[in-house]
């Protein structure tokens, strides 16, 4: 078994969070990086940010494929252009890493989901939020049961409206162009707590209902503010609160972040970006050892040596893909979300309770 990886960069001017793939191809399970770039003009870029380890660019997919031979790749181009990249990728036998949410029309993710799965590929989407410690905490808490039976969680997620400002130029337009982005606020940062709902209370999407409009004034062809009621498949309720409503000084606070969870036992609550504040993961059971202080607070802190969530997980996805153990993110976490993102866009359409499920493979 290899003790590193040769892995590709499938990137292009205009894809997004380019800096973070960049600083993923440093990972020390990383040997060597091929670029692909399709326009030729991210080389130089890619180049310097990553250094010695790029020994390859290439403008033709083909190409790439057939000489450098990439063991996994790591993909951000506008999302109506990612399926194709992404399918040849896994036809090549690669594992891939793709920036969300990887397609414009579902039935596109559907597709290639199904293909990562039935090559027992890795599949995995950036929800690096996962992989902060005060959200693993919480994880941890609710695995062991000791909030009990679940019954409710609620989340909120509030970014910058200046963003909205930016909507003709941003990323050459794309984002926010449901043609060639899928959609709106939900597609690009409700995502991530949704991810979170799913994954702290370890229970799938049954249905979600959802009001989604433009409330800032720009003439968006997608949405700005949404929110979401979920059900899930053990009967428990969520819901999320998610849009573009703060200044950009404030969305860089954290301060409009939060989650909280009851159970019978118990219940807990935290910012999933509170670490930038000091704020603390509060939680209260009442079964065995902790009845007789119920009530805890502890906070996380940012001075680990290496703390950028990014760099964690997909150093985690490089290590499963070396060594064949379990990827940090399982391969339905993106379908999952998808689904019940696109769901949600259905129900604000017609005013109607819309079931969630993804595709079954063999």
């Amino acid at each position: 078994m290899s003790d590193s990886l040769r892995v590709a960069l499938i990137i292009e001017p205009t894809g997004n969070h380019l800096g973070s793939l960049y600083t993923a191809a440093r990972n020390p399970e990383v040997g060597e990086v091929a670029v692909l770039d399709a326009t030729g003009e991210m080389f130089d870029a890619a180049k310097e940010a990553v250094g010695d380890l790029v020994t390859a660019t290439y403008t033709d997919p083909n190409a790439l494929f057939s000489d450098f031979k990439p063991a996994a790749t790591l993909v951000t181009l506008e999302a109506w252009r990612m399926p194709a990249m992404i399918e040849a990728s896994l036809d090549a036998g690669c594992h891939v890493w793709h920036e969300k949410p990887g397609f414009a029309d579902l039935d596109d993710y559907r597709r290639i989901y199904c293909k990562a799965q039935t090559a027992g590929l890795n599949f995995s989407i950036a929800y690096v939020s996962r992989r902060r410690a005060i959200v693993q905490e919480a994880r941890r808490i609710v695995a062991e049961g000791l909030l009990g039976d679940l019954f409710a969680c609620q989340a909120w997620f509030i970014a910058d409206h200046d963003r909205t400002h930016q909507w003709e130029t941003l990323q050459g337009g794309w984002i926010f162009d449901k043609a060639r982005s899928g959609g709106g606020y939900l597609t690009f940062l409700g995502c991530h707590y949704l991810d979170l709902m799913r994954f702290i209370t370890g229970d799938d999407f049954a249905s979600v209902t959802a009001a989604t409009g433009v409330v800032g004034g720009e003439p968006l062809p997608v949405e700005d503010a949404a929110s979401v009621t979920v059900q899930f498949k053990s009967g428990m309720v969520g819901n999320l609160s998610a849009g573009y409503y703060v200044t950009r000084h404030e969305y860089g606070s954290g301060r409009h972040s939060g989650f909280i969870l009851w159970g019978r036992d118990g219940w807990l609550r935290f910012n999933p970006g509170g670490t930038r504040r000091g704020e603390p993961l509060e939680w209260m059971t009442h079964q065995g050892d902790h009845a007789g202080s119920p009530h805890k607070s502890w906070t996380f802190s940012d001075e680990d040596a290496r703390n950028d969530e990014y760099s964690l997980m997909t150093s985690a996805f490089f290590q499963s893909c070396l060594t064949g153990g379990p990827p940090p993110l399982e391969n339905e976490a993106g379908m999952w979300v998808n689904e019940a993102v696109q769901a949600a866009y259905r129900s604000s359409e017609t005013g109607m309770r819309q079931a969630v499920s993804i595709p079954e493979t063999s």
